[in-house]
């Protein structure tokens, strides 16, 4: 059986905390696994200045050095994915393999949708600073990212908000074409977040990319459901 060192990279607003179950089955498997929580979410604070997806990957590169882990298998759920994606185009020689769950190489909001909300989320933000509407902030907000199908956003605030801005618009077509590594999708049939249509756009833009579809199962299938996700990626680690 094949051992190897397994990095866990969280999804927007979860932490490796999360993924503790998926972690531990890894493990009984005889794997070297690590679950960092990325900056901003579980116990590390957020970045000084808002973060693009490069500056996640950076981090990604000093964490590997500081635990001397060489030659990682990345597991990388939902914008955990796109830091992967980002880490393996930055540094090819410091991945063995991809394993992308959920992850949005292409962004599922149309451009011009994306376009929309952001102008609006910033002339919102300019006219809910006014004393008389600032009550009535949050509610506004919350209902604007659900109509722009950023659900995510709800939670980000301080540098972190601008920081969700910079990851949504940052272009991963490049980092997906880079990759020669073996690469398996492992997606939900039924994820809303980022549909199983996505996942195959990116299995035509990565040329060593399998895509397996897990039945009856949604975004959160690797820490809701660890042991299906974990059947479905076996092979690929033990191969």
């Amino acid at each position: 059986m094949k051992s190897d060192d397994i990095i866990i990279l969280h999804g927007w607003n979860l932490s490796g905390k999360r993924f503790a179950p998926l972690s531990e089955l890894l493990i009984k498997s005889g794997h070297r696994v690590f679950a960092p929580d990325l900056p901003g979410f579980g116990d590390e604070p957020p970045p000084a200045k808002p973060w693009h997806v490069v500056d996640y990957a950076e981090f990604l590169k000093s964490y590997v050095e500081k635990n001397h882990i060489r030659n990682p298998v990345i597991i990388g759920h939902s914008f955990g994915g796109r830091v992967a994606l980002k880490f393996s185009q930055l540094y090819p020689d410091d991945v063995r393999e991809l394993i992308l769950t959920g992850t949005p190489g292409f962004s599922p909001v149309p451009t011009k949708k994306l376009m929309f909300f952001l102008v609006v989320s910033k002339i919102g933000g300019l006219l809910f600073a006014l004393p008389m509407l600032n009550l009535m902030a949050d509610r506004a907000r919350r209902f604007l990212y659900y109509l722009a199908g950023a659900r995510e956003f709800i939670r980000a605030e301080g540098t972190m908000g601008q920081t969700f801005k910079y990851v949504v618009q940052d272009d991963l077509t490049s980092a997906m074409a880079t990759i020669k590594i073996p690469c398996l999708l492992v997606w939900g049939e039924f994820d809303v977040i980022v549909p199983v249509a996505i996942a195959r756009r990116m299995q035509e833009s990565i040329t060593t990319a399998v895509l397996k579809v897990i039945p009856e199962e949604d975004h959160g299938v690797p820490f809701k459901h660890p042991k299906i996700f974990m059947s479905y990626i076996e092979d690929f680690l033990h191969r």
